[in-house]
């Protein structure tokens, strides 16, 4: 009965951090001298890794739209394709005959 009622609802507070002292192009100086430095090929890969995915896609934008409209008509393809195999199988006769010896 605790859940029901007709008065406001509280909202849970949000969190928002925002660091006093940031500064992107020291972090990725850092970064990159990190990288130079002796230490294991495995922790030069997770910081490779790690900073890619900071910086995200920076690359070609009309090479990742090219992609995208060709798997979109790739996917149109292949559901057309399966509509017609559905349509080819709705009306096949041993179809019918199926479903009338089922009913």
């Amino acid at each position: 009965m605790a859940g029901f009622g007709f008065g406001k609802r509280t909202t849970p507070r949000k969190f928002d951090y925002t660091p006093r002292y940031y500064d992107p192009q020291k972090e990725e100086l850092k970064a990159r001298l990190a990288q130079y430095k002796d230490t294991g090929d495995e922790d030069k890969m997770k910081d490779r890794i790690r900073s890619g995915l900071r910086h995200k896609y920076n690359g070609d934008s009309s090479y990742r739209s090219s992609q995208v409209k060709k798997s979109n008509f790739r996917l149109l393809y292949i559901i057309i394709i399966l509509i017609f195999c559905a349509y080819i199988i709705l009306r096949s006769d041993s179809f019918v005959k199926l479903l009338d010896s089922m009913g």
